[in-house]
């Protein structure tokens, strides 16, 4: 197998240079949202959808298009749309008059009066309910609202980022999200990959928050054993880097010695051995001029499959891609194409990929 501490030193390397927005890692697919970020954020009023699970950093590509706009020195305000009750949350966005229902004994400014001139992130916009959708609605083509009580329209303007970790594309087929809402939201969206989608970034991640907790927490723990490094690529993290976190800050706050061990986090690694056959190999053999494949009771990850065999192939050839591609039977482009597909890629000239040492023939 690939050499994973090199990986990690050379993803700590390369990810210094991508740590940006809050947000860490050197995958392809972040660098992507990166420049989006980046694009976008200059583009005044235009509406954004940030699309993804929960725990991938929604709320921090929000806030980094926020930073990076215009209207940075502008108010930032983030409503939970799930967090508030449907009457509440009315109340909340729009404002209300004195006396416009029971509790209310003054007037008060609504959110998105107070985000005037800035963003409004509305997060979790899929719990929306259907009334509260139209009102949102007129706001953003009309640049007006009216709160409660009022019978007064009143200008705003203001940048809306909404966020959802919901299919709003089949909500709106089922009807549960109107179509005309989801358009005008997502005239620019930005979707954040799961963190099991994201390849060695886990470890460059990993190492962040270790150091990010020993500085914090006064601990000991500073590194990570060779098999505790295999269980953090091997595990789903189904929580995403909000699972990661966790998981590493109670290992570095319960356990008092300086390597943490597999044993040290507190996740099921039964899934590890489910999702990615974590211990347990898939078999290959041959048998005349056939190959038997024996695949593991729990079944195998075929993505993660064509990645190890791949960095085990580069790791045997030492990174030589022409030895690579006569070892498995593929072609130069295609095995370039795959190390690509796969996160292992040179980052600039002369520097070799993730998971593989270039030989100087290939560089």
């Amino acid at each position: 197998m690939a050499d994973i501490s090199w990986n990690k030193t050379l993803s700590r390397q390369i990810g210094e240079n991508y740590a940006r927005y809050g947000l860490v890692g050197n995958h392809p697919s972040l660098l992507r949202i990166f420049n989006e970020i980046e694009k976008v954020s200059r583009i005044s009023g235009v509406t954004v959808l940030i699309t993804g699970e929960s725990g991938t950093g929604k709320e921090l590509v929000a806030r980094a298009l926020h930073r990076l706009s215009y209207q940075e020195r502008r108010p930032f305000v983030e409503v939970n749309c799930s967090a508030i009750p449907e009457n509440l949350l009315e109340a909340e966005l729009f404002g209300h008059e004195k006396g416009a229902f029971t509790d209310a004994k003054a007037q008060r400014k609504g959110l998105l009066e107070i985000s005037h001139q800035g963003t409004l992130f509305l997060d979790e916009i899929g719990h929306m309910s259907a009334k509260l959708q139209v009102k949102l609605l007129k706001v953003i083509e009309e640049k007006t609202f009216r709160p409660l009580g009022s019978t007064e329209e009143r200008e705003v303007s203001v940048r809306i980022i909404a966020a959802t970790n919901l299919d709003l594309a089949s909500a709106v087929r089922e009807g549960g999200f109107r179509n005309d809402l989801y358009y005008r939201l997502s005239v620019f969206s930005i979707h954040l990959p799961p963190l099991r989608e994201r390849g060695d970034d886990v470890l460059l991640l990993a190492e962040h928050f270790l150091e990010q907790f020993q500085r914090e927490h006064k601990t000991k723990a500073r590194k990570f054993a060779p098999r505790t490094e295999r269980l953090l690529l091997d595990y789903p993290w189904p929580g995403n880097v909000r699972e990661l976190k966790n998981a590493l800050e109670r290992a570095v706050l319960l356990n008092g010695h300086e390597v943490l061990h597999p044993e040290d986090l507190s996740i099921d690694r039964r899934m590890s051995e489910r999702r990615h056959f974590y211990g347990e190999p898939v078999v290959l053999l041959h048998e005349g001029d056939h190959m038997v494949v024996k695949i593991p009771p729990r079944g195998l990850n075929l993505k993660q499959l064509e990645r190890r065999i791949l960095e085990e192939a580069l790791s045997l050839t030492e990174g030589n891609l022409s030895q690579t591609a006569e070892l498995i039977g593929l072609s130069r482009d295609t095995i370039r194409y795959r190390i690509k597909k796969h996160g292992l890629v040179k980052k600039r000239a002369g520097e070799p990929p993730q998971g593989a040492r270039l030989s100087h023939r290939d560089r």
